[in-house]
């Protein structure tokens, strides 16, 4: 594991992430699921998944049909939730907000409960400002207190189960946000050399 963490960039960003304690069996069950992948919910999960990606190609080609799609996209959505049909599919999780140090094959971030290394967590990821679900088992490395803050600790964790699919989404995320982040200190810089 320590050679191919060295193959991944890790950048700091806001995520959505929703956690839970599962035990042995249950991680076992849930890492079999996942590498098979079924049931209506990854289903509708890999058609957004995979209409973003093809729509971040299209943009380099087309903006204008890569705009239009995205909007014929979002009309659908829409509809699909007016109609109440993605309650009936989609999970009821509460994602929290949280600034994460993330990779390819793990993320680290600020929680307000001590968990134990060792620990077992089923991870559900909502990544912006593409709203791309990604669903990941993890174990627990360390969880140590904040400095100078009072019932908050910093959790570290490694995947140790996630689908191919979800982590090249993944990996295509971290790549962007690198870009992106690039892109604006080198603005910044531009800037201040301006001043």
């Amino acid at each position: 594991m320590t050679d191919e963490r060295r193959r991944y960039f890790r950048i700091d960003d806001s995520m959505g992430i929703f956690y839970r304690f599962i035990g042995d069996q249950e991680s076992k069950a849930l890492a079999k699921e996942s590498k098979e992948r079924i049931g209506p919910i990854d289903y509708a999960a890999n058609f957004d998944n995979r209409i973003h990606t093809l729509l971040d190609s299209c943009k380099l080609q087309s903006p204008i049909a890569a705009e239009l799609l995205d909007l014929l996209n979002k009309k659908l959505n829409f509809i699909i939730t007016q109609m109440d049909i993605d309650t009936d599919l989609m999970k009821s999780v509460a994602y929290t907000m949280r600034q994460v140090n993330v990779s390819a094959c793990g993320l680290a971030f600020a929680t307000e409960e001590l968990l134990k290394p060792g620990q077992m967590l089923q991870l559900d990821i909502l990544l912006h400002p593409e709203e791309l679900k990604i669903m990941a088992l993890a174990k627990v490395i360390a969880c140590e207190p904040v400095e100078d803050s009072e019932g908050e600790f910093f959790a570290r964790l490694d995947f140790t189960e996630v689908s191919a699919t979800d982590q090249e989404l993944l990996i295509q995320h971290v790549v962007k946000c690198q870009s992106s982040q690039l892109v604006q200190r080198r603005r910044d810089n531009a800037n201040l050399e301006q001043t």
